[in-house]
């Protein structure tokens, strides 16, 4: 479980609400509740950057979808 559990909880409640599949969105929830901001990368392995990038290509994909639906 992440160091901090109120932004692990929140970040997996916006990407998922976003359409983000659970598994990716837990991934980079876990990875968002152990950022640290002191350190370069916010603490980041590059694992944990494609964890991140994973669930921004998904966020943003279906965002295309929502804006080509309206």
């Amino acid at each position: 479980m992440p160091d901090d559990k109120d932004i692990y909880q929140a970040t997996f409640k916006a990407l998922t609400e976003s359409g983000v599949p659970h598994e990716v969105a837990d991934r980079a929830a876990q990875v968002v509740g152990q950022d640290d901001f002191t350190l370069a990368n916010l603490g980041r392995t590059p694992q944990d950057q494609d964890a991140i990038a994973a669930a921004m290509d998904s966020y943003w994909k279906n965002q295309s979808k929502d804006i080509e639906e309206e």
